[in-house]
């Protein structure tokens, strides 16, 4: 019945084509820009502890608990880099739990107002060590007129 090669060669790649599609899908669904999921034009800075890590692909997650002025403890996921790049870094899980240390972070909040979520920037800790995610200032807003040139005749290009 199905004796042709060249159909047998078409329903196999569409199978393929199908099930590879079933099975990417949801990580392209997963994988965004910091941009489009937190708003790079807002830095909050929070002071807590490193209560748990999430490691795994596509993003670890960091989870920071802070106390908040009421005296309840509020648990923020903090989105950070793949685990790739922390692996190239040298950083590891237990580098970023710290023994419970106290530590500050920046984070850009989630844009759509999610509370508790953010994107980490930078982590110190109590000691004074720390690590650098992101960017130290917020992305200047659209719209918002650049830096004026240098009147420095020295620093301005021919």
């Amino acid at each position: 019945m199905f004796k042709s090669f060249r159909f047998r060669a078409a329903l196999a790649a569409a199978i393929v084509s199908g099930a590879s599609g079933t099975f990417i899908a949801p990580i392209v669904a997963a994988h965004h820009s910091v941009g489009g999921e937190f708003d790079q034009h807002k830095k909050l800075t929070l002071n807590g502890v490193v209560s748990q890590v999430e490691w795994a692909n596509p993003h670890i997650y960091v989870h920071f608990a802070v106390k908040e002025p009421s005296g309840a403890v509020a648990d923020w996921r903090l989105e950070t880099v793949p685990v790739a790049m922390m692996r190239k870094a040298g950083l590891t899980k237990a580098l970023l739990l710290a023994n419970a240390e106290n530590a500050t972070v920046d984070i850009y909040p989630a844009r759509d107002g999610t509370p508790h979520l953010g994107y980490l920037l930078k982590i110190t800790y109590a000691d004074g060590h720390h690590y650098q995610f992101g960017a130290d200032t917020p992305a200047r807003p659209p719209g918002a007129p650049q830096r004026a040139p240098s009147s420095d005749p020295a620093r301005s290009s021919p």
